[in-house]
Formats: C-alpha cells, sequence, structure tokens
C-alpha cells in the first residue's frame, strides 16, 4: 500500500512569507525573485542581484508590474513572440545539483497570461524535475529514458481542441523506462495517458478529476518526483494545485541505477507548434525546491498536514 501523501500545510507554514525558509534542513533551493539576475537584464537591473539560476534562455525578464507579481515585488515572466511560425521558440530558467536527489519537490507559483492560447503538440509550460546522467545534454528530446541516462518530469497543459479552454489540462509529461511513444507520455490525473494502451499506475491508483487551470489567476502548484528502487516498481509522481493534492501517479519506473537522481529544477515555456499563433505569457514566482512537502506560502492560518485517505 502506498503512503498517503500530505496535503495542505508543509515546510512553508514554519516560514511566513517564505522569509528564511532556505535556512530549513529540507530544502535546496528557494527564490522569490525579488534579487534575482536570471541572465536576462531586465529593466532597472542592479549590479547587486544574486544569480541563483545556473542557465536562462530566451526573453525571460524579471518583472515589477504589480499584475505580474504573486507576492513582494517581483516575478519571472516569460513572453514568446511568434515570428516564423514554424521556428521552435522557448525561454526558461534552470538550477542543477551536483549530486541530485532520490526524491524532490518542486513548489511555485504561475499564472498564465489571460490572452494566452496554447496548443500542445510540441508544446510545454511550467515546471520541471529531470535527471541527467553524467554527459547527458539538458535538452534531449526523442532520446528514450533506458534507466541509467535520463528521467524528465514537466508539470504541463494539453490541448488539441479549440473547444477546450486554453491553456488546457493539467498534465505530466514524462520519459520513463515504460514510456509508450519516444516523445515520452502524458498523464492526466484521471488516470488516462497519452499514448494510450497501458497499464502503468497499478492496482494503488486513485483517479482524480481532470484540472484546467484559469488564464490570468495565481496557483500554487508542486510536484513531487520520486525515483523508484532499481529492479522495483516504487517509483511515484504527485501534484498539488493550492495545497490540494490533484494527481499522484504510484508503481513507476525512473532508474535501474542508483545514481540516477534527479538534478535539475526548471521554469519555462516552448513551443514549435504553427497554431501558437500570438504571444503567449507564463509569469512565477516564489519558487522552493525541497526533500519534502513544501505547502503553500503562508500569509494567514492554513490547515495543518494531514494525509489523504
Amino acid at each position: 500500500m502506498s503512503i498517503a501523501l500530505p496535503e495542505g500545510d508543509g515546510i512553508a507554514a514554519k516560514y511566513p512569507g517564505d522569509r528564511d525558509i532556505e535556512q530549513d534542513p529540507a530544502v535546496v533551493f528557494a527564490d522569490d525573485f525579488e534579487t534575482t539576475e536570471t541572465g536576462i537584464m531586465p529593466a532597472g537591473f542592479r549590479k547587486n542581484h544574486e544569480k541563483k539560476w545556473d542557465n536562462s534562455g530566451g526573453p525571460c525578464r524579471i518583472t515589477d508590474q504589480p499584475d505580474n507579481v504573486h507576492s513582494g515585488r517581483k516575478a519571472l515572466e516569460l513572453t514568446l513572440v511568434r515570428g516564423d511560425l514554424h521556428t521552435p521558440v522557448g525561454a526558461g530558467v534552470q538550477k542543477h545539483f551536483e549530486d541530485g536527489f532520490d526524491t524532490l519537490f518542486l513548489r511555485y507559483y504561475a499564472m498564465f497570461g489571460r490572452d494566452t492560447e496554447v496548443y500542445h503538440g510540441g508544446a510545454h509550460n511550467g515546471g520541471n524535475i529531470d535527471a541527467r546522467a553524467p554527459g547527458m545534454p539538458q535538452a534531449c528530446p526523442g532520446v528514450r529514458a533506458d534507466g541509467s541516462n535520463k528521467y524528465t518530469v514537466v508539470l504541463d497543459s494539453w490541448r488539441t481542441r479549440d473547444e477546450v479552454p486554453s491553456p488546457g489540462n493539467l498534465v505530466t509529461y514524462v520519459y520513463h523506462m515504460d514510456q509508450g511513444g519516444r516523445w515520452g507520455d502524458q498523464f492526466f490525473p484521471s488516470g488516462r495517458a497519452f499514448p494510450p494502451g497501458r497499464e502503468l499506475f497499478g492496482d494503488q491508483f486513485v483517479s482524480r478529476p481532470d484540472f484546467i487551470p484559469e488564464r490570468g489567476r495565481w496557483y500554487c502548484y508542486e510536484l513531487m518526483v520520486h525515483a523508484n528502487t532499481p529492479g522495483q516498481r516504487d517509483g511515484r509522481i504527485g501534484v498539488w494545485v493550492d495545497g490540494r493534492l490533484c494527481a499522484d501517479f504510484p508503481n513507476l519506473r525512473f532508474r535501474n541505477v542508483p545514481t540516477l537522481k534527479s538534478n535539475c529544477i526548471g521554469l519555462g515555456m516552448y513551443t514549435h507548434n504553427p497554431r501558437v499563433q500570438k504571444p503567449i505569457t507564463m509569469c512565477f514566482d516564489d519558487v522552493v525546491a525541497a526533500t519534502s512537502y513544501i505547502g503553500p506560502l503562508r500569509r494567514g492560518r492554513l490547515p495543518n498536514i494531514r494525509p489523504r485517505p
């Protein structure tokens, strides 16, 4: 029987406003973008900004526009402008960890722009937790996860039809040992997987309602990746929205060697889908990565951690 995952308050409840949360022994990274350099010179850039992210690329900037900030005075803003509709465009930031972690949680706040129209098919929008073996490039699309080279988990959106509101259903986009296609799988909270036709999650899986985020609204997202014990099917992905568990995928295989661990997190947008024609925007704020459940940023009183039955 899988251990019940927590909900509600987590580490963040002990640090109102996330102040000093980086001092918690379980926290491995934190950034509220108040004093952060992304590698892109934003308007009002100050030389005393701290470079917390190892890599940044594309049109990403630190914004101080109040409508695009979750807390404090600044946030990360990504805007992709389409030129040639068949040319890929992307933007984002990445943080690498030398040793990696068997279990890693990534909590962040994100908001899709009110006019953002995205379609899946060569498009990704959200946070990610990855593992890369030495010599394996971070960007390696179409390279299957063989248990020793890589795994990738992106908290993403899936939209292929106009009648589905943008940005589409919340999914996890996963490269794992049992993936159905060269380009990875999409897992829906309800248990639907694409490509279909495989039993992936075992008898312990609990189906939950599929979910479409609203544009122009901040959500607290949290992604967990627990790498399996080599030779066993005890890998797991968890997804929380505003402190509530909305997806739990057990029975997974990410690796067959113990040295392959989650050693990179990122935030980003990418598309080469010609149906994405107008500029698309996504904002991020209040990022924390830790080895245990983080939970929403605490502003006031929140319920205590409680297992889900």
